[in-house]
């Protein structure tokens, strides 16, 4: 996977941070991470820093794990750092950033290492309106300092920090690209049931969708302790026969779920770059979601997605109707999306991410014959958008996604 100069082989790398069978985008960004590096022959060592069989004890195994992580995961530092070059903290918000950046900086300083920091969060505002002043310490005593997304490092450079911005990675060769031929009213959303995530606007808007398209149905993906008012909400707006529910998906259901599905909704009021929007962008389900956070980075409205400003529900039932109605439209935004989301591929981010390790790159090159392609210069721009669906064809009387189920 190296191109010429760029080699990772013999490097020493300590990845802190959650693991799978942790849910949630970081958990799956850290272990996609260790598969790269591994890939180009560096030497990787997983610090876990979740305890998934405390988490799981019934009503005090949430209140207990903070106290158990932090010695489990002094132990497991002190058993990796001796053994590498580096230490990579993947870091969230408040505990999820303390206990691994805290350690990591006390324990790299003992034995010498260099500590890298790079900070992927959702609540990044709130987090560094409130703790600031202690954020600010920690991220000087690193020896990089990296955010996932241009609006991450716009937060932290008001507090006076300068990170540098290192993508997440997606794996695109385990997100195929799916062209349809047909665009069934199956609709997906998958987060954290929380309020910064805000599921209520998708079962408001469903419930708009319903009345123009009876058919119409929504797979809710995620838990949360908004669970309980989710499912009560959906009853009350009458939707309930038209939403499924799941906890959770395995990679093998989730890439079935966007073979299937025509339309991601991203509904969050407030929130970075979620993996999921990234994954589906590479597979050919057009996104229609809010414009909060780096959304506006990776897709563009009418471009390749379809954004709307959070909490208007009305707006994101609208867009959805529009992309079901209109396949030409739905086609082009999808083809265009899968060209936005290849910035995100390996190939892109391994640079940054060496120099980021404090690697030389005076030598490194691309896996490139040329210059990286400018995404606008292939990109689909429509030309019309009449307000009309286009018509069905006579000899086809059953809706698309109906023949295939019969097939």
């Amino acid at each position: 996977m190296g191109g010429a100069g760029m080699d990772f082989r013999g490097f020493r790398v300590c990845v802190v941070g959650p693991f799978p069978p942790r849910s949630g985008d970081l958990s799956r960004q850290t272990e996609l991470l260790c598969q790269l590096l591994q890939q180009e022959g560096a030497w990787v060592q997983r610090v876990n820093t979740d305890l998934p069989s405390v988490r799981r004890l019934p009503v005090i195994g949430i209140h207990l794990l903070p106290l158990v992580q932090i010695p489990a995961v002094i132990w497991r530092l002190l058993a990796t750092l001796p053994r590498v070059d580096v230490v990579h903290v993947q870091a969230a918000s408040f505990w999820g950033f303390y206990l691994p950046v805290i350690l990591a900086l006390l324990l790299g300083r003992l034995f010498r290492r260099r500590v890298v920091i790079s900070y992927s969060g959702g609540l990044a505002r709130p987090f560094m309106a409130q703790r600031w002043r202690l954020v600010r310490p920690l991220v000087k005593r690193a020896h990089g300092f990296a955010v996932t997304s241009d609006y991450l490092k716009e937060i932290f450079q008001r507090e006076g920090l300068e990170p540098t911005v290192l993508l997440n990675v997606l794996g695109s060769e385990h997100v195929p690209f799916l062209a349809r031929s047909a665009w069934p009213p199956l609709l997906v959303w998958s987060s954290v049931l929380e309020p910064e995530a805000n599921p209520s606007m998708a079962l408001v808007a469903l419930a708009r969708v319903l009345q123009t398209l009876p058919e119409a149905r929504l797979l809710l993906i995620g838990r949360g302790s908004l669970a309980k008012e989710i499912a009560a909400q959906a009853k009350a707006l009458g939707v309930a026969k038209s939403v499924a529910y799941r906890a959770e998906l395995v990679d093998e259901q989730w890439l079935a779920t966007m073979r299937e599905a025509s339309i991601f909704w991203h509904t969050a009021s407030l929130d970075n770059l979620p993996q999921r929007v990234l994954e589906a962008a590479a597979s050919g389900t057009v996104v229609v979601g809010t414009d909060v956070g780096a959304m506006p980075e990776l897709l563009h409205d009418g471009v390749d997605a379809l954004l709307v400003k959070p909490e208007d529900a009305a707006a994101l039932a609208e867009a959805t109707l529009r992309v079901l109605g209109r396949p030409y439209l739905a086609e082009s935004l999808a083809n265009n999306a899968r060209l936005s989301a290849e910035r995100y591929t390996w190939t892109e981010v391994r640079s940054s991410l060496a120099r980021l390790y404090g690697i030389q790159t005076d030598a490194l090159a691309r896996d490139k014959d040329e210059s990286p392609d400018d995404v606008l210069a292939r990109t689909e721009f429509l030309l019309s958008d009449p307000l009309t669906r286009q018509p069905v064809q006579d000899e086809s009387p059953d809706p698309p996604y109906r023949r295939r189920a019969r097939r």
